[in-house]
């Protein structure tokens, strides 16, 4: 009974709470460089077993 009970509570919670995927995305920053008091950083992403990353851009003032 107690086997019958668990099997029908998994199904239950597989039903509410999705499973995690293998595909997830994930999301981070990475220093460029930092020139003429600008820092520079872009976002990289791996979503399906891909790395991308964007171009650098200015975030904020450096070396002040």
């Amino acid at each position: 009974m107690t086997a019958v009970l668990g099997r029908l509570g998994d199904r239950i919670l597989d039903k509410l709470v999705p499973k995690a995927s293998a595909k997830a995305a994930a999301e981070w920053y990475v220093h460029c460089y930092c020139r003429e008091r600008s820092d520079y950083r872009k976002l990289c992403t791996t979503a399906g077993g891909s790395t991308r990353c964007g171009s650098c851009y200015v975030y904020r003032v450096c070396g002040g």
